[in-house]
């Protein structure tokens, strides 16, 4: 292992069920092939009891395959796309414990001192049968294909795994999606977007999967727009994957990090629609707003069973039955949970990632694939137009705001947020004071508005729990509704004031 830069192993994880792997194999990305190679790989990760290695995002591990052994210091993966990107360093190594020698040269090599090493220790395995075949999706691209079998193991906890990984030999990341996209309609498939090692980590720590937040996007200004667009996309894209497993074990914020995720997805597409191919535009955006329907029933259901029943258990008048609503709303929740995990394994989500990241990818090499040729000039000089249509969209909504119902507000809402989504995916191309200055009353003014939709959901879902409920339940959904109702008034005498304040603030692009 030498001081130089790391390969940088790029792949793509799907989950396989068992009875589909047949059905893959007979894709003609296979069956052109005319040698396989298959193993049995145990794998034994390794850190101190503090998890220092961890916690500085490194891996360590040693891999057994038959009589050798392989050591390999990897990176935390970093989401590019749908694509998972990491620094790798790997050498043969005599047994089956860490040598310390060949770790000179890698970022391990400033933690892990003799001292150190005497700490480290076996944290989890993963015994797995692999079958890896080399694709050729395209002439000059190389795919490695690896069905996996088996488990990850950390002491009397255990995760079956089959899946099946993609990983980019050589070539641009295009073809690698669209052989996942190809394969995931030949079979059913899940983008899996949690490593061997992360599932091990979880596993043996106890710890549920991490929550993410979006990304700054710093554009250059001479990236076409297509190119931008493709950015954009794959950011979202990668916030989104990264929240996948938070989401799938009912971490409130994992779901609404997705959640978040899908409305960025769905705001670059409102800013650059006078642009894009209507009909993929059309298609795309749907299935955006089905899928952030079922996020919306579930976050919707955990601020409602978190966060305002037990504010209005303390500040309602009638609050004394309201803890009769708690377990109501608790089935709804975990309901609307079942669904986002139903939604994350089905072949709708992964159809939806893989043709949204073989659309822009391809878009960015072949602006016409992707729309129309103002995508083939600089972000920079597009953007102003882009940007003008989202504010003048949110002027329009905002007209007679002193008459707006609450279906008013909410369409303001909408507008607002798209807008803010699109100055913040461009504002590397203008000053940061300019951009801080629109975006501050953008922001509290988003966020008042955010307060009068909640208050109205308050009295919608109570609503919804009042249909089935005894004349106690009807009395706490009264008090609830109208404590609901005397919130969303306050919170709009401060919308009020704040889009007086935000309309005099001059657009940061112009």
């Amino acid at each position: 292992m030498t001081d130089t830069a790391p390969p940088i192993e790029t792949e793509l994880r799907l989950a396989v069920p068992p009875e589909a792997r047949d059905a893959l194999e007979r894709h003609a990305s296979f069956r052109e092939l005319r040698k396989a190679e298959t193993r049995h790989e145990v794998t034994t990760y390794f850190d101190t009891s503090d998890q220092t290695l961890a916690r500085n995002g490194i891996s360590l591990r040693v891999r057994r395959v038959g009589d050798a052994s392989v050591q390999t210091v990897k990176l935390a993966g970093a989401q590019s796309g749908i694509a998972t990107a990491r620094g790798e360093w790997e050498c043969p190594v005599a047994g089956d414990t860490p040598e310390l020698m060949p770790l000179a040269g890698t970022p391990a090599s400033a933690l892990v001192s003799a001292e150190l090493a005497d700490r480290l220790r076996p944290f989890f395995v993963t015994d797995i049968r692999r079958r890896i075949l080399l694709l050729q999706p395209t002439d000059g691209s190389l795919v490695e294909a690896a069905f996996g079998e088996g488990a990850v193991r950390a002491g009397n906890a255990c995760e079956s795994i089959s899946e099946l990984e993609l990983e980019l030999k050589q070539g641009p990341p295009g073809p690698l999606y669209r052989l996942a996209l190809e394969l995931a309609a030949t079979a059913k498939l899940a983008i899996e977007p949690e490593s061997k090692a992360e599932r091990g980590r979880r596993l043996s720590t106890g710890t549920p999967p991490p929550v993410h937040k979006a990304e700054d996007l710093d554009l250059h200004g001479r990236l076409t727009g297509a190119a931008a667009a493709q950015a954009i996309v794959d950011a979202a894209l990668g916030h989104m994957l990264a929240n996948i497993p938070a989401a799938r074990a009912g971490r409130p914020e994992g779901v609404h990090q997705v959640r978040v995720a899908v409305r960025r997805l769905r705001a670059a597409l409102r800013l650059f629609r006078p642009c894009l191919e209507r009909r993929a535009h059309r298609r795309f955006d749907g299935e955006l707003r089905r899928l952030g329907q079922v996020f919306g029933e579930a976050r919707d259901w955990d601020v409602f069973a978190l966060e305002t029943l037990p504010a209005a258990e303390r500040e309602a008048p009638g609050a004394d039955h309201v803890p009769l609503l708690v377990a109501a709303a608790e089935t709804h929740r975990q309901a609307a949970h079942s669904a986002v995990r139903a939604e994350l394994a089905g072949s709708a989500f992964t159809g939806l990632v893989l043709g949204l990241a073989v659309w822009v990818d391809e878009g960015a090499a072949n602006p016409a694939l992707l729309g129309n040729a103002a995508l083939e000039q600089p972000i920079k000089t597009i953007a102003p137009e882009l940007l003008d249509r989202l504010a003048d969209t949110v002027a329009k909504r905002g007209r007679h705001l002193d008459r707006a119902s609450r279906e008013d507000l909410h369409r303001l809402r909408k507008a607002l947020k798209k807008l803010r989504y699109g100055v913040e995916f461009v504002e590397g191309l203008y000053k940061h004071r300019s951009v801080s200055g629109y975006l501050h009353p953008c922001k509290d003014l988003q966020e008042r508005l955010g307060n009068v939709n909640d208050a109205a959901m308050t009295v919608h879902l109570a609503k919804r729990l009042a249909a089935d409920g005894t004349p106690d339940v009807a009395v706490a959904v009264a008090a609830l509704a109208a404590w609901g109702k005397t919130r969303g008034d306050t919170e709009v005498r401060h919308v009020t004031r704040l889009w007086q304040i935000f309309t005099l603030e001059p657009r940061a692009w112009t």
